[in-house]
């Protein structure tokens, strides 16, 4: 259910060779190779080089267990195929296959001890026993309707496991919590497997197994809890009917379930973004297996006998907006009446990037209307923000949804390859939103920052064709700077609007609290411990400004002049809250058209006197530095 990098086979397959070498059972290196997959996303792009066959021998391993229980379960399902070939069992026989699953088993141990980590190891042979009584624990529960926490618990066992102690893999390289990061691991391999369970009703999903088959043996999953199915006695006609059917006004039993696993997918990526600083790689195999879910929905949908009711109230709302803010001709208004700074530089670009940088915008702008502007309780506002992601995706995946904004974005978004987690990133994080920020330390607020603004220089980087991880990784700073910008100049309008973004350990360090946010909000009385804080965060701000400007003379012609425009202009928003005394309760810092045209010209200045080949430093994460 994803694409792995193939790096990865390779390497793996390197690994097989050298412990054959030294007598180890290894198995072939093929499949999907998910697990060794996931490790390698989330060891951070500074740190892989780093990364040493040793690591490979740990991924190895944990293949090599997997390998030993696709032996075992093929034996006690009694399956024929496995990958579109003949399984071992039914080419020589179940005792041939569980001898052999019996070797790559113990020989793991020995591929996992190769790893050089006492800890990985440790999580190995944990990750092991929990992964077989996972499989005990699913052959007790067949016949009988589990609870949520009983279904958890299994899935966990025998599909999470495996990902957690890749997770452990990982951290040991990168230095992230290991008990924190095994439950990554964990929440990572469980939502594989409700994917899993999920397609298993779908009998239009390319599986390489017959669907219903959990049905027929009687294994509980959470699909059937979405449709209230008590037992396994009802014909499969039945089942897949009460899973499609759509009541008034309601999604189907199946439409829920995939609900569920987008809830899981994100609470996946948030946790994530805590314990391993997010992972770009890691967000794409989670859209991937959402994506074959999606599909496999939309097939059985458009073949269900059952007709679509009207859409809920959600849904017609959302669609009503996005297609009030018109077609590509009506985007540019748009941008100028929301950012006249971003607005200004974009006037740099020629025609044609021009109108893909105003598009993006505009979906951008439109996301954050959905919860800024929409006068309605918190929970409609997550679900419109839910009917978009979908819309998008939809749009994305290349469905027409007649809406110009996304017919027209998420098909110039497919068509350059840009990958759509962007877009999915940017919706989470708006929707963080809906909640009253409290950020406890700079990273926490890096990863907000991160999904609202980073996002889309990345997004928009990677649409003009760049996509070297030094000059993303330079386009989510000039995010990070801008959007630290935004806070610093709103802090009284977020104020009244119950909204606090300053970081909390920054608020300690400096002796600000909040009755001091109320009192500059109110009053535009600062102090020095005020302007302390004011001042390290736009130290902060442009640090991840001048990391930004370093690479523009890396990009073709005609993005560098907008870049270098919009990073001065925004930074100049600095000194117009320093001319304002550092109150930015109750006075917006904004710079005038007069203003902008000399920080623009002051940005060019900067860049002709940038070296026409820079040799950039190492790739910044400020934030954390200051943590």
């Amino acid at each position: 259910m994803s694409d792995t990098p193939p790096e990865v086979g390779k390497r793996l397959g390197d690994a097989a060779v050298r412990l054959a070498e030294h007598d180890v059972a290894v198995p072939d290196v093929g499949g999907k190779l998910l697990r060794p997959a996931v490790a390698w996303a989330l060891v951070p792009e500074d740190r892989r080089q780093g990364v040493d066959e040793t690591f490979w021998n740990g991924a190895l391993a944990i293949q090599m267990v997997h390998e030993a229980s696709l032996l075992h379960d093929d034996i006690l399902d009694g399956a024929e195929t496995r990958r579109g070939v003949a399984t071992v069992a039914a080419e020589a026989g179940v005792a041939r296959a569980l001898v052999l699953g019996d070797r790559y088993l113990t020989a793991s141990y020995r591929a996992a001890a190769a790893a050089g980590s006492p800890e990985f190891l440790a999580a190995f042979i944990t990750a092991v026993e929990r992964t077989v009584a996972g499989e005990v624990a699913q052959g007790k529960g067949c016949g009988r309707v589990l609870t949520e926490a009983e279904y958890g618990q299994i899935i966990r066992g025998k599909s999470g496991e495996l990902f957690g102690a890749a997770a452990v893999l990982a951290a040991t390289r990168s230095g992230a919590d290991l008990a924190a990061a095994r439950d990554v691991g964990c929440a990572v391999g469980s939502l594989y497997q409700m994917v899993d369970d999920f397609l298993d009703y779908c009998p239009g999903a390319a599986t390489g197994k017959e669907p219903f088959r959990d049905y027929a043996q009687r294994k509980y999953t959470f699909v059937l809890g979405e449709a209230g199915l008590q037992g396994f006695d009802h014909p499969v006609d039945e089942v897949r009917r009460r899973l499609f059917l759509r009541t008034e006004g309601a999604p189907s039993p199946m439409e829920r379930a995939l609900q569920r696993l987008i809830a899981a997918r994100e609470r996946t990526l948030e946790a994530c973004d805590e314990v391993f600083g997010g992972s770009q790689e890691l967000a794409r195999i989670l859209e991937r297996w959402l994506t074959i879910a999606r599909r496999a929905l939309e097939a059985e949908t458009s073949t269900a006998s059952t007709p679509a009711t009207s859409p809920p109230s959600a849904e017609g709302a959302v669609v009503d907006a996005a297609r009030a803010v018109g077609s590509p001709g009506d985007w540019a208004d748009y941008f100028g009446r929301h950012s006249k700074s971003f607005r200004f530089a974009s006037l740099l670009f020629p025609a044609g990037p021009r109108a893909d940088v105003e598009g993006v915008y505009a979906f951008c702008r439109f996301t954050d209307d959905l919860v800024d502007e929409a006068d309605v309780e918190v929970a409609e506002a997550r679900a419109r923000l839910g009917v978009w992601e979908e819309l998008s995706r939809a749009a994305y995946d290349g469905r027409t949804v007649e809406i110009p904004l996304l017919d027209h974005v998420m098909g110039r978004m497919r068509d350059g390859d840009v990958p759509f987690h962007y877009a999915g990133d940017l919706i989470r994080g708006v929707g963080m939103d809906l909640d009253p920020p409290s950020y406890p330390t700079l990273a926490s607020l890096e990863v907000y920052t991160y999904r609202v603004a980073s996002v889309v220089g990345g997004w928009v980087t990677e649409l003009f064709g760049l996509r070297d991880p030094a000059l993303l990784s330079r386009a989510f700073s000039m995010g990070h700077a801008m959007q630290l910008t935004n806070i610093l100049r709103d802090v009284g309008e977020d104020w009244r609007n119950d909204r606090v973004y300053l970081p909390r350990d920054l608020m300690a360090r400096f002796g600000v609290t909040r009755d001091d946010v109320a009192r500059v909000a109110s009053t535009g009385s600062v102090d020095d411990r005020w302007i302390a804080l004011m001042e390290h965060l736009m130290e902060t701000a442009d640090r991840h400004y001048a990391a930004a400007f370093e690479a523009v003379p890396l990009l073709p012609s005609f993005y560098r002049r907008p870049v270098a425009v919009a990073a001065r202009v925004y930074r100049g928003i600095h000194d117009e809250i320093r001319a304002n005394g550092h109150d930015n309760g109750t006075r917006r810092a904004y710079t005038t058209l007069r203003r902008k045209v000399g920080l623009g010209l002051a940005g060019l200045w900067e860049l002709r006197k940038l070296p026409a080949s820079p040799a950039l430093g190492p790739e910044l994460n400020l934030i954390r530095q200051d943590t």
